[in-house]
């Protein structure tokens, strides 16, 4: 694939070459996401074999044990948090009972610190002005991709370029809107977690 690839951007047909390289990496993807997740594990084995050596300074080995940490907690949530805010985190879910998902937690991270040892929330007017910006073109861009997209059976040439268009600008359309709406998430999680924090 990369080989007809090179051979497109050698004959100057850019858009062939995009296409392909696109086509590549979609097709090898899960090779791609497994040789990353093999490196994620070899670093946590050679982080568990470094704290098993004896000669090793106590300070590092602490580093290296919070280390083993982050690459855990990172390979189940798929994110990084810094030691701290996870910490707080985990113990505020364990002392809310659980009833407050920890995915809550994750999701709010952008907005959570820790100031004079405990968790706060931050709610900028930034993130707020954000929050409605998104939520409102998220809506709209589904209220318009969603009647654009029933409207493909209405084209009145039925030639399938303008069927093509109709189906791809609609679907565009709704992505985009779907993920608008998913930049809402964090805030929504960050207010769950202030009132469980303030209750």
């Amino acid at each position: 694939m990369f080989d007809k690839a090179f051979e497109f951007i050698s004959q100057g047909e850019y858009a062939a070459f995009s296409i392909a390289i696109v086509l590549g990496i979609l097709f090898n993807l899960k090779n791609i996401l497994s040789f990353a997740d093999t490196y994620k594990k070899r670093r946590i084995e050679l982080l568990k074999e470094a704290v098993s050596v004896d000669s090793i300074n106590g300070n590092l080995k602490v580093h290296f044990e919070d280390e083993i940490e982050n690459e855990y907690f990172r390979l189940v949530h798929k994110v990084k948090m810094e030691k701290v805010v996870r910490d707080a985190c985990i113990d505020w879910y364990a002392r809310l009972n659980r009833e407050l998902s920890i995915s809550h937690f994750i999701r709010a991270r952008s907005h959570l610190e820790i100031k004079d040892g405990k968790l706060e929330v931050k709610i900028s007017t930034f993130d707020r002005i954000g929050y409605w910006y998104n939520m409102i073109a998220g809506i709209l861009l589904l209220l318009i991709g969603f009647p654009f997209l029933a409207m493909t059976n209405a084209i009145q040439s039925q030639s399938i370029v303008g069927i093509i268009v109709v189906i791809g600008v609609s679907l565009f359309l709704i992505v985009f809107g779907l993920f608008l709406l998913s930049q809402t998430f964090s805030v929504v999680s960050a207010k769950r977690v202030q009132e469980a924090i303030d209750g």
